[in-house]
């Protein structure tokens, strides 16, 4: 099977019912050894289910990792937007990220690059998505879009993203400002 390599671009606000090619490019990722891994989680699942006892087959096949806690933003239901968080902020560090997927990226499938702050914000980020998808992990993240200029939208396309999702949050910059506060729609 040939596996086109595709960023997938997935606005928030209009989420399509089945993407094709994006299913089909991480399947393209799915190896013998992830497959076996991924039956081992979900028998394991199913057997601590049953037995009600713990039962721990396998190894993650999925992971996050939050580039930082920092963001541009001051969205009213996030703690980076609001600026309460209740443990450290900072970056993530590309030597803790490159150890941690040296050691399970031979079973791990998927791997999300977002939770509460704004990934491109961390200097390292794009170069960390690059490392991942060398070892053929599908990756994902999620942006504001503010910096998502020229040279960092081809800095994406080459890091070999597989899905960026846009959160936008509103058509016209009242609306969006509502939400996105500190945002301004026309850098989306």
């Amino acid at each position: 099977m040939v596996c086109i390599k595709k960023l997938t671009l997935i606005f928030a606000t209009s989420m399509p019912n089945i993407n094709y090619q994006d299913s089909i490019n991480f399947l393209c990722k799915i190896t013998l050894r992830r497959f076996v891994n991924g039956i081992k989680v979900l028998a394991s699942f199913y057997l601590t289910k049953w037995t009600q006892k713990p039962v721990q087959w396998g190894v993650p096949f999925s992971i996050s990792f939050e580039p930082t806690t920092s963001c541009n933003l001051r969205c009213p239901e996030c703690p980076s937007g609001l600026r309460a968080f209740t443990r450290p902020i900072g970056m993530l560090e590309k030597d803790f990220f490159t150890k941690t997927i040296e050691e399970l990226h031979q079973e791990m499938m998927y791997l999300i690059f977002y939770f509460q702050g704004e990934p491109y914000l961390n200097p390292d980020f794009l170069d960390m998505v690059k490392f991942a998808t060398q070892k053929k992990i599908y990756t994902a993240t999620s942006t504001n879009a503010h910096y998502l200029n020229d040279e960092n939208a081809r800095r994406t396309i080459e890091s070999g993203f597989d899905r960026l999702i846009i959160s936008i949050d509103g058509t016209t910059q009242e609306v969006y400002q509502q939400y996105r506060i500190g945002g301004n729609l026309e850098k989306c």
